[in-house]
């Protein structure tokens, strides 16, 4: 397959532009995406490392307040003391004994906690049931310890901190409860006596809004980020409640995927989720803390940077597009206006010196240049050749057409000298003269050169002399009739085109018994072409010959004929030659014998008026 310059040209630039800019889009995208990435990553990081820092130093806070009560002297006296003298539940009667133990416990309490209170609530517990409360609010109560979800736990861990979530301040009365309707974080531990033995057990709640206060914080900064915090036993700390978006325990992911502390991934959860997780330990509590943030919320910026790419892309594109059709026009338009000259090219432009096919190119390429100048050089040497070609065509066909007229002379002289012989056997004197002087007018006609095309009126004019000679010899067996159109008595036709049909009539078409005549009429066709028909009553000529004369003249090769042209037996066809060199395809020449009795030859062409039309469609004479 072939395309134009043009069409090169724009693929090859248009090509080149997309390729550069696919490039630049896959090194860009690359790059921002890792440094997205790397940043999201680093971020990531950095959150759950101060959540680590700040849930940690809160659970060491509860803690350290738990430790300072369980290594306090001064609460382990007046705990003990206050234990001795209510050895069951607390009596109001009895514990006007117990209050100054329980005011120095508060005291020491509260002075543990802190101005800023550490933790929300502090409460003691003893074995029998007592609970002394220090915080939000002061006071000794009884309670049931079996009741108390994290009891057991507390006294399996034999002094080891235990912590629980809870939804309320413990036996805080409903008055404050409805003010801090809180969630609590509850650390307890047991409480060992002077001996060390177990003695009760001591509660440090703290709020969780205290405890998780940068989790806040930073979920207002970062709304996209879900922040996650699991106990020791692998359950939702913080938040409080489960939701759709909390359902998955991510912990699992962490040992699935075997991740390590610290560091940012990008997991898949549950082939539905892509995230980008980060988690740390709470070594000393067993604690984790994971930061979750969806992958395409941390590559939405990407998503923008892809639709905003997209969009310069594409005009980009049709901008250079339209910059390289341009530019190929504009390096193509010379090689296209050579082109369609070339097109323009035909013998009449060739020959006439006053028609330009070329206007002047202008074109900084040398390349485009020295072509124009070639092809003007060419030009005019194609012009100079077709002069010369034209000259010997003209010169031959001029040959071949006075070939085949020649032949016609002597033949038809042989003819007339039969006739006169006979004529003269029968004692036909005066005949003779006529004849003669009807000779004498035919031949000059017939012998001259000059002329190839003479007016129709012309040609049947003189045919009639022939066929005057031929009714002398004939007499009255021989009845001649012509009806010429009178439209078409202008018309150039072939010079000594009608006679030899006319005579091979003479010669063919009257073996059959007299009377004999013979018919000549001229018409105009549809096609505008004029049209001689002769006709006459011989009635001879059968189908078969017909079709092989027809098949032969069509199948002649004319060069060939020339060559082998002679005297006689060649009248109808020396009228289809001269016709096929003066009008090739457009040639009319048919029989027909399709009336019984009758022989119609029908020869015509194309009409012209005037012999300039006519030598100026034809060149070649």
């Amino acid at each position: 397959m072939r395309y134009s310059q043009r069409i090169y040209l724009f693929f090859i630039y248009g090509l080149l532009v997309l390729s550069l800019l696919s490039i630049f889009f896959v090194c860009y995208y690359h790059f921002y995406s890792n440094n997205i990435y790397r940043t999201a990553k680093t971020k990531s990081e950095t959150i759950c490392a101060s959540i680590h820092k700040s849930v940690s130093n809160e659970l060491d806070n509860m803690s350290t307040i738990s430790m300072n009560i369980v290594y306090s002297n001064a609460i382990k006296k007046n705990f003990t003391s206050f234990i001795n003298n209510n050895t069951s539940k607390v009596n109001p009667e009895d514990f006007i004994q117990s209050r100054e133990n329980v005011l120095s416990i508060y005291d020491i309490i509260t002075a543990i906690i802190g101005t800023f209170q550490s933790a929300s609530q502090v409460n003691l517990y003893t074995e029998n049931g007592v609970c002394i409360g220090s915080g939000f609010f002061q006071g000794v109560i009884n309670v049931n310890l079996n009741s108390i979800p994290w009891y057991n736990e507390t006294l399996n861990k034999n002094g080891e901190k235990n912590i629980f979530l809870t939804d309320k301040l413990s036996y805080a009365p409903s008055k404050i409860e409805d003010i801090y309707n809180h969630r609590y974080l509850s650390l307890s531990r047991v409480f060992f006596n002077g001996i060390n033995e177990p003695e009760g057990i001591v509660e440090v709640l703290q709020d969780c809004n205290t405890v998780f206060s940068l989790i806040s914080e930073l979920k207002e900064k970062n709304p996209s980020t879900s922040f996650y915090v699991y106990n020791e036993n692998n359950k939702l700390v913080y938040p409080y409640s489960t939701t759709s978006d909390n359902s998955i325990n991510y912990t699992d992911a962490i040992k699935k995927h075997n991740l390590s502390p610290s560091v940012g991934y990008f997991i898949n959860i549950d082939n539905k989720h892509n995230v980008l997780m980060t988690y740390q330990k709470i070594d000393s509590y067993d604690w984790t803390i994971i930061t979750v943030e969806p992958k395409d919320v941390v590559f939405k910026s990407l998503h923008s940077f892809n639709e905003s790419f997209i969009i310069i892309a594409i005009i980009s594109i049709i901008l250079t597009l339209l910059l390289c059709f341009i530019i190929s026009s504009r390096l193509t338009h010379p090689l296209s206006t050579l082109t369609n000259a070339t097109k323009m090219v035909t013998i009449d432009r060739v020959l006439n010196k006053n028609a330009t096919i070329l206007p002047p190119i202008s074109s900084n390429i040398l390349e485009i240049s020295e072509l124009y100048e070639s092809f003007l050089d060419m030009y005019d040497k194609l012009r100079d050749s077709s002069h010369e070609v034209l000259l010997s065509r003209s010169e031959e066909t001029r040959a071949k057409l006075r070939a085949t007229q020649s032949l016609i002379n002597p033949h038809f002289l042989y003819n007339s000298l039969t006739n006169i012989s006979i004529m003269a056997e029968e004692n036909m004197n005066d005949e003779i003269v006529n004849i003669c002087h009807a000779l004498c007018d035919y031949f000059r006609y017939i012998t001259s050169y000059n002329e190839t095309v003479v007016p129709l009126s012309k040609e049947i004019s003189y045919t009639e002399k022939y066929i005057e000679c031929m009714q002398m010899r004939y007499g009255n067996d021989f009845i001649y009739n012509s009806d010429i159109n009178e439209a078409t008595k202008e018309i150039l036709i072939p010079k000594l085109i009608v006679q030899p049909i006319v005579e091979n009539a003479f010669k063919h078409g009257f073996n059959s018994s007299p009377p004999w005549s013979l018919n000549i009429k001229s018409s105009i066709t549809n096609d505008n072409k004029w049209c001689i028909h002769i006709e006459d009553n011989g009635g001879c000529l059968s189908n078969e010959k017909k079709e092989k004369l027809l098949s032969t003249f069509h199948n002649l090769d004319n060069n060939q004929e020339l060559k082998s042209l002679k005297i006689g037996g060649m009248g109808l066809k020396n009228v289809y030659l001269r016709l096929q060199l003066l009008y090739n395809t457009e040639t009319i020449f048919s029989i027909d014998n399709s009336k019984s009795g009758k022989t119609i030859f029908t020869i015509g062409g194309p009409i012209y008026l005037s012999k300039e039309d006519f030598y100026e469609q034809h060149t070649h004479l």
